[in-house]
């Protein structure tokens, strides 16, 4: 249970949706499909239309017998993302990231990350010109539902095994996405609703009078 015991719905979303991976090690000379290309691309351009896209999900969270399901949104425009995660939630406004802890009713803010260490959120899985340096993709199966896509990651030496998302054909949407990690864990994002919802005064920003109590720690260099 290592994997589960030290991973947040954060954690997860770095890796995903959400972290990078990075190009040490021997690399795959394999080229992506390019129907799964097409797809990708229409599925980039219909959320590229959002004002805002706002996701609510089921989180699940797996290692042998062992089984853990969350649920939350998340709200992103352009680089800008909140995600609210059984109470604990992650909003980057811009210029930092705040990340409240529930369990401890404490605020950590910290720096944003550099671009090669941006977190994998979850409108990155449409940059197919990023996608390609990191993966390879192909269409692993087709039913009247929808597509089965299957990501590798470039790097042999990556903790992650694989990425599969499904798609669904009726709605043109991605309705799940599921991670495939070398330990046996596995995780999957499933898409309970998928909207354009418009940016608010209050979409990026943390009030800490609703919290009565807290904790805040600067963590910023």
């Amino acid at each position: 249970m290592k994997l589960l015991k030290n991973i947040t719905l954060i954690g997860f979303l770095l890796l995903i949706v959400l972290t990078t991976y990075g190009q040490e090690g021997k690399a795959y000379k394999e080229q992506s499909d390019p129907e799964a290309t097409k797809i990708l691309k229409k599925l980039k351009k219909i959320y590229g239309g959002y004002d805002g896209l706002s996701i609510d999900y089921e989180l699940e969270l797996e290692y042998g017998d062992d089984k853990e399901i969350q649920k939350g949104n998340i709200y992103q425009k352009g680089e800008k993302y909140r995600i609210d995660n059984n109470g604990n939630i992650i909003i980057n406004d811009g210029e930092k990231v705040l990340m409240y802890i529930k369990k401890q009713n404490e605020l950590q803010v910290n720096d944003i990350y550099e671009d090669e260490g941006q977190p994998f959120t979850p409108a990155k899985i449409l940059n197919i010109d990023e996608n390609d340096k990191e993966f390879i993709y192909v269409i692993t199966g087709e039913d009247s539902k929808g597509y089965k896509i299957e990501f590798k990651p470039l790097d042999r030496d990556s903790e992650i095994m694989k990425i599969r998302i499904r798609v669904n054909k009726a709605q043109t949407e991605i309705s799940s996405v599921k991670i495939f990690s070398d330990d046996g864990s596995r995780m999957t994002f499933i898409v309970k609703d998928i909207k354009n919802v418009k940016e608010t005064s209050n979409s990026f920003n943390f009030d800490k009078s609703q919290y009565p109590g807290i904790r805040e720690i600067d963590l910023r260099d």
